[in-house]
């Protein structure tokens, strides 16, 4: 039922009530993807109505209704959507506690039983929730039980019963995207980002063939084969959104995107015959992959509109990457951040840091700490010298459930949360992990000032900021930026970190940016 979102005068009744809480404390938001999935199969039969957490108004006048609903569906990846998430549930369990709360996502089907056990979540959706989602509001709608609905988790006289699995099945079973149903609010998830005017998400597969040590999609859960959309339907669908939506770019988040490079091929062509004019960004690559397209192919990838790919480098240190199963060598980073830059197109280079401790290294871990974070630290340097301008960010590593790396770190000392609440702290960016100094921490926080000036100084960045401001053009004439530059030159060279002086020219970020 295509109702406009924000009517809240026209919801009936059985309506659905879902929840896209936010990832992260603030930041820009994007389409909810995975509850526009989950609706796609309901969304003839009920009244969907899709709320993000930034629009509190509407989903708080919504909740004044919300006896009028058959459930409430949550997502949450780990971290700060659990936090954000929960907050809802516990509203909704204030207005009519016997709305059931139904949680579903990535964390869920990792945690299920700890998920199950908050007090302000009814039913737990395990993996792929298309059909489970469908068959579950039927059955609430109709007061059936749910003992036969394969892939949830759910309470029932004061038990937690699990449900078994739900095979999984093709992505290409299921409808496009139902991005109508965000109605009129589906302008605030057209967004600018550095490539596009209206910029919108969207994703053409599921799954990822690499296993790497420290990644959630080794979990059984998620370890599936790369199931992909064809060419023809990913070109469809984004010239749908072009015309429907007036589009102009796109953010694929797969979590692998060129895996099949004739696809891609196909995409590009597809693209470019149907007169589909798109910048494509955050495409996801692999180094060892990326390096070795030709230069025919990464031509066509920038007629198509490709102009940003993103690239999970992980480390400098080539030991580092063996032992996290990367299949990855640190040269081919080099070589991608140099074919990208040669055909116009940028990268974000993902780097990591504090992985577990190898067994040989446990007696001293600040060694292994030191061995990889400095070839990191080398490596970045290596970018630089091929794009002054390039992108790269780092990251401290974190357990996730069910990765081959989570045991090794409660082995190591890592403490699990023990409830759903309790993960909602997690993040990238923190420190969780009780082998990583305090030190370390604090050069790592450093660090990523000392790369971001040191692409922000640089003279590419620098002379076009200079062409605009007249601040920026003064400091430029009399060479500035080479001065400090070569300061950080000096740093990542020597390994010198002490008297960080630079945070202090984090004023001249804010005018750079």
């Amino acid at each position: 039922m295509d109702n406009s979102i924000n009517d809240m005068k026209s919801i009936k009744d059985k309506f659905i009530f879902l929840f896209h809480p936010h990832p992260d404390t603030e930041g820009l938001r994007m389409a909810p993807l995975a509850l526009l999935s989950i609706a796609s199969l309901i969304e003839k039969e009920y009244d969907i109505r899709i709320f993000h957490s930034y629009d509190q108004a509407d989903y708080l006048e919504a909740l004044e209704q919300i006896d009028k609903a058959v459930c409430v569906g949550i997502t949450a990846l780990t971290g700060y959507q659990i936090t954000d998430g929960l907050k809802l549930a516990k509203l909704v369990k204030e207005k009519n506690n016997k709305i059931p709360v139904v949680w579903g996502g990535i964390h869920a089907t990792i945690e299920p039983r700890q998920t199950a056990e908050n007090p302000y979540v009814d039913i737990v959706v395990k993996g792929q929730g298309e059909e489970t989602f469908a068959e579950l509001v039927r059955a609430l709608d109709q007061k059936k039980p749910l003992n036969g609905i394969l892939g949830i988790v759910y309470k029932q006289d004061g038990k937690i019963i699990e449900n078994s699995n739900r095979p999984y099945k093709s992505i290409n079973s299921f409808p496009p995207y139902p991005y109508h149903l965000l109605g009129e609010t589906i302008q605030k998830y057209i967004k600018k980002n550095a490539y596009a005017e209206r910029n919108l998400t969207y994703i053409s597969s599921a799954g990822c063939p690499f296993r790497c040590r420290f990644c959630y999609l080794g979990n059984p859960a998620f370890s599936l084969a790369y199931d992909p959309y064809p060419a023809e339907r990913v070109v469809a669908e984004l010239k749908n959104l072009a015309d429907r939506y007036g589009v102009t770019g796109v953010e694929i988040r797969d979590s692998n995107f060129f895996v099949n490079e004739a696809r891609c091929r196909e995409i590009f062509i597809g693209l470019i015959e149907k007169g589909v004019k798109l910048t494509l960004s955050v495409l996801s690559a692999r180094a060892s992959q990326f390096s070795k397209f030709s230069d025919d192919f990464l031509k066509l990838m920038k007629q198509a509109g490709a102009v940003h790919i993103e690239i999970g480098a992980e480390s400098g240190d080539q030991e580092m990457l063996d032992f996290i199963n990367k299949k990855l060598q640190t040269k081919d980073i080099i070589e991608s951040e140099r074919r990208a830059k040669q055909f116009g197109i940028k990268i974000t280079n993902l780097f990591i840091t504090g992985f577990p401790i190898k067994e040989e290294n446990k007696s001293d871990p600040e060694k292994q700490l030191k061995k990889e974070l400095y070839a990191t630290v080398d490596l970045i340097a290596k970018i630089f010298k091929v794009n002054p301008i390039a992108e790269v960010l780092l990251f401290f590593y974190m357990p996730y459930p069910g990765a081959y790396f989570y045991e090794e770190s409660l082995k190591a000392g890592f403490k699990s949360p023990q409830s759903l609440e309790g993960w909602g702290s997690f993040d990238l960016a923190a420190l969780k992990t009780p082998w990583v100094s305090q030190a370390h921490k604090n050069k790592v926080i450093f660090l990523r000032k000392l790369f971001l000036l040191k692409k922000l100084l640089s003279d590419e960045y620098f002379s076009k900021k200079a062409e605009s401001n007249r601040k920026i053009y003064w400091l430029e004439k009399l060479r500035a930026h080479r001065a400090l530059s070569s300061i950080i030159d000096f740093r990542l060279r020597a390994k010198f970190f002490n008297f960080p002086f630079e945070k202090l020219l984090f004023n001249i970020v804010k005018i750079l940016k």
